[in-house]
Order: C-alpha cells, then structure tokens, then sequence
C-alpha cells in the first residue's frame, strides 16, 4: 500500500481516480489545486507518489512538480492532462523533463492508469533495495 496524493482541478475525475487508487489498496489524499496541495506537503505529509493534473488553476502542474522537486526527498510523479491536444503532449514532455517519473494523456482507461501507478511504485521500491 503506498500513500498518493491526487491532484486536479476537475472533481470528477479527482474523485474517480481516489477511489480508483483507493480500492487498488492505497491510502489516497485528494486537493483541488497544487497551493492546497504543497501546504500539505509542507506541513510535513510525505507521500509514494502524487498525481497531479497540468493544467490548473492557482498552481498548475508543472509549477507542482518545480516545487516538489526542490524538496530534498521528493516523491514519484505522474503528470496527466487532457483530451489529446498538440499543447497537452507538449506540456507532458515538459512535465517528464522537469523530473515526473511518468505522463498520461487523458482520457485513460482504469486499466492503464493503474497498470502505470504500480509499474511505477514497484520500480522505485526495486531501486531503493
């Protein structure tokens, strides 16, 4: 069981992927924004992984993944954003540049979404042993 935080702006598919993650047996922290997120972190919450939507208000992704990247013990991230647009690739490119260990371009089935959270949870525990 690993502890992931989710993050985007769109309740629906906030709420889906917790319970999605939540049934997958992990323990799941859902925010709306990437400021509401980092306090949490801040006030010293550790998390496996975030996921985290790019394109927010308030804080978009990448400004998320800037951020946990300049903690020194930052957790996995997988970038996700939207409906197939050329901006959407581009931004995804920019997210894995910036550190996130994965990207997935909504929309996305359960399948792929879960089948990648445990690729990449399961990676990391095999690099840290």
């Amino acid at each position: 069981m690993a502890k992931i935080l989710v993050i985007d702006d769109d309740s629906a598919i906030r709420s889906l992927l917790g319970l999605m993650l939540e049934r997958a047996g992990h323990e799941v922290r859902l925010y709306a924004n990437g400021r509401l997120a980092l306090t949490s972190i801040d006030a010293g919450e550790a998390f496996d992984l975030v996921v985290t939507d790019i394109l927010m208000p308030e804080m978009d992704g990448i400004e998320v993944i800037a951020a946990l990247r300049s903690h020194g013990s930052a957790p996995l991230i997988l970038a996700i954003s939207g409906a197939g647009s050329p901006p959407s690739v581009d931004l995804l490119k920019a997210a894995t540049n910036l550190g996130a260990q994965g990207a997935l371009q909504k929309p996305f089935t359960d399948e792929v979404f879960l089948g990648l959270v445990e690729d990449l949870l399961r990676r990391h525990a095999s690099a840290r042993v």
